[in-house]
């Protein structure tokens, strides 16, 4: 069992499923899911997470890379998404310093190498 605490900000529940899978499978127990911007906003500000993985496209008025700019750097962010594969939006997650992006369908060699990656 891992002890790395990871906020997962994912509002498809099928997209969540299939990453809670395969963080079980690696060994990650510490993990909370939100599903919009607001609320990783305020749990970030009162709680240590050692890694946030962050779908670009939220539900509610922040999408993933604003909500990871309001964050301020406190957690380091590795960026999610199935359909938000443009020049912008990578020019955005590079502006974001982000650790990372895990493109969906979610492998779990993937997802293993981008974590072990971010907390390097």
């Amino acid at each position: 069992m891992k002890t790395t605490s990871i906020l997962v900000v994912e509002d498809d529940a099928m997209s969540y499923e299939s990453l809670k899978r395969i963080l079980e499978d690696l060994g990650y127990t510490n993990f909370t899911r939100v599903t919009n911007g607001m609320d990783a906003l305020n749990l970030v500000k009162v709680n240590s997470f050692d890694l946030v993985l962050m779908d670009i496209g939220l539900e509610g008025k922040l999408d993933g890379i604003d909500t990871s700019a309001l964050m301020d750097g406190k957690s380091r962010v590795v960026f999610t998404s199935g359909h938000h594969k443009d020049g912008e939006t990578f020019s955005r997650v590079a502006k974001a310093g982000s650790y990372g992006f895990i493109s969906k369908p979610f492998t779990g060699q993937i997802v293993r190498e981008a974590i072990e990656n971010a907390l390097m």
